[in-house]
């Protein structure tokens, strides 16, 4: 390709991300920019301009008690939200150079600086009641009962089971009983 026309592609390129970025932000648009090479569908289009290189989406957690979730990536946006739970599971859905789109266990979606959130796996029991099992079947021994709401370390997922634990208590627990791990996702 000529040198001419090659900084004319790319200006066009560069052009499309900026127009098209107020709308990514607002959730109206998600061009593709990257792709997941993966899969072969093109439903797994992901937004990622300049990220950390790692897969999306995915699961981290917050780093402090206090974390500021803004409307775009930038601290020129204004707050969302803030959240006041270390440890709390979000899912990465967009990256865009060092900030990443988040999406929490109820649906909010923000922009949270990639610095504030952890590689560590925690699950956050989603079911009213769910009990944790001695082994990844229902006929095993019960160890512990745990309410909504309650945080946990996610050590292993396999197939439709979870291994959580804390200071007092490890067992398994059915994958549909908690956010922070991805459908069909492998954790070892």
């Amino acid at each position: 390709m000529p040198r001419n026309l090659y900084k004319m592609h790319m200006h066009k390129r560069f052009l499309q991300i900026i127009i098209l970025l107020p709308f990514m932000m607002l959730g109206l648009a998600t061009p593709a920019v990257a792709q997941n090479s993966s899969q072969n569908s093109g439903d797994d289009t992901k937004l990622v301009v300049q990220g950390s290189g790692l897969p999306v989406p995915r699961f981290v957690t917050l780093k402090s008690d206090e974390i500021n979730m803004r409307v775009g990536p930038g601290r020129e946006y204004p707050l969302a939200w803030i959240y006041k739970r270390k440890g709390l599971p979000v899912k990465v859905i967009a990256e865009f150079d060092v900030w990443r789109k988040v999406e929490d266990h109820e649906g909010v979606t923000g922009w949270i600086h990639g610095q504030l959130v952890s590689a560590r796996r925690t699950a956050l029991v989603n079911e009213p009641v769910s009990k944790l099992y001695q082994r990844p079947e229902t006929e095993s021994a019960i160890v512990a009962v745990a309410e909504k709401g309650v945080l946990m370390e996610l050590q292993y997922c396999r197939e439709t089971w979870c291994r959580l634990s804390n200071e007092k208590v490890r067992g398994w627990i059915p994958r549909s009983a908690i956010w922070g791990a991805l459908d069909g996702e492998t954790i070892d």
